[in-house]
C-alpha cells in the first residue's frame, strides 16, 4: 500500500525520522537539517521501523552511548535538539517529545500510533491510483492489499484515501498484524495469503512495488509478475533511475528474481495487467515476454530488461 496506492511513505517516514531524530550519535541542531531528513526518508522508504531502530541503536552501542529507552526514561536528550525536533513534529501535528513521556509507551508503540494519527489526515492516492482502481475493477480484476505495514494504520489510510469500496477490512493483509511473530517483507507470507484469500494462484497473480524488500516478498512468493512503481514522492525525480534498477537487480529475493517492469505512471499497470492476462491464457512460457507496441504505447517512462522485449 505504502508508496503504491497510497503516498503515504514521506509523510510516515518523516514521522519515523522525527522520532528517531534525538538519538542519531551526531544529532545536532545542525544536523538535523530538512537535506538529512529527506536523505533519511528516500535511503529508509519501505524498512519497517524495528530496523531502522536495530540500525540507531547499533550506531549508539558502537559510539559508546546508552540505549534509546533509557535516554528517553531518563529525558536525558540534548535540549538544543530536542527544541529543533519538537518545532518540526509540530509540523506533522504531533506532540513534543516531552509530552509522549506521560504516555508510558516504548518509541516502537509510538511510532506506530502517531503514524496513525499523522495518516488519518495526511494520507493522499498515489498519482492516477484512484482512476486505475475504478479502471482495474470494471475490467473484472480482483485485488486485495498485501503489506508489512500494521493494522490500524493501512485501514486508516484507505479511508483517507477514499479506498474503502476498493479495499474492505477482508481485502487488507498485513504482514505485521496478521502473522505471529510478525512476519516482515521480503518473506512471502503476506503475498501468499492474500493469494489465499483472493482464491489466486500466486502464478496467476500481479504484484506492485516500490521497495526492494517488497520486490524480494512478491518473487520469494512465486508472484507471476512483478511491476515496480516510482511514481510516490518520496522518489525523487533524480533517483528514479537508480531505484527503478534497484527494484530490477532481485537483491531481495532468494532467487535473484526483480521487478519484471518498472512503471512511473500507475496508468501503465492496466496494459500492462492485461497483457500479462493473455499471456496466462494462452498459456505463455515465464518468464512474460514484452511486446514492443506494448511499450511503445505505455504513457510514462519505463523500465524493463531489452531481452523481455519481442517484436
Amino acid at each position: 500500500f505504502d508508496g503504491t496506492l497510497g503516498d503515504t511513505e514521506t509523510p510516515a517516514m518523516i514521522v519515523a525520522f522525527w522520532e528517531l531524530a534525538p538519538y542519531f550519535p551526531e544529532a545536532s541542531v545542525e544536523y538535523l537539517s530538512q537535506e538529512c531528513m529527506r536523505t533519511y526518508v528516500r535511503n529508509n522508504a519501505g524498512k519497517a521501523f524495528e530496523f531502522m531502530v536495530d540500525v540507531v541503536e547499533e550506531d549508539r552501542k558502537k559510539a559508546g552511548l546508552p540505549a534509546i529507552e533509557e535516554v528517553r526514561a531518563a529525558g536525558a536528550e540534548d535540549p538544543l535538539v530536542l527544541a529543533h525536533v519538537n518545532e518540526q513534529r509540530a509540523k506533522s501535528g504531533l506532540p513534543t517529545i516531552e509530552a509522549t513521556r506521560a504516555l508510558g509507551k516504548d518509541i516502537l508503540t509510538l511510532q506506530k500510533d502517531e503514524t496513525v494519527e499523522a495518516l488519518a489526515t495526511l494520507a493522499e492516492p498515489c498519482p492516477n491510483v484512484p482512476g486505475v482502481l475504478a479502471d482495474l475493477k470494471a475490467r473484472g480484476y480482483d485485488f486485495s492489499i498485501a503489506t508489512t505495514s500494521g493494522k490500524p494504520r493501512v485501514p486508516v489510510s484507505v479511508v483517507a484515501c477514499q479506498y474503502e469500496a476498493y479495499f474492505p477490512p477482508e481485502k487488507i493483509h498485513s504482514g505485521e498484524s496478521d502473522f505471529e511473530p510478525p512476519r516482515f517483507k521480503p518473506d512471502p507470507s503476506v503475498y501468499l495469503l492474500a493469494a489465499e484469500k483472493t482464491a489466486a494462484l500466486p502464478a496467476n497473480s500481479v504484484a506492485v512495488e516500490d521497495s526492494t524488500s517488497g520486490v524480494g516478498s512478491a518473487a520469494n512468493a512465486k508472484m507471476g509478475l512483478i511491476v515496480g512503481y516510482v511514481g510516490g514522492s518520496h522518489i525523487s525525480d533524480e533517483n528514479e533511475d537508480g531505484h527503478a534498477g534497484t527494484l530490477m537487480a532481485g537483491s531481495r529475493s532468494d532467487d535473484g528474481r526483480g521487478a519484471d517492469i518498472v512503471v512511473r505512471d500507475m496508468r501503465d499497470l492496466v496494459p500492462v495487467v492485461d497483457h500479462f492476462k493473455s499471456a496466462v491464457e494462452s498459456g505463455e512460457k515465464e518468464p512474460v515476454k514484452f511486446p514492443r507496441a506494448l511499450l511503445d504505447g505505455l504513457v510514462d517512462k519505463h523500465w524493463v530488461d531489452e531481452a523481455r522485449v519481442v517484436a
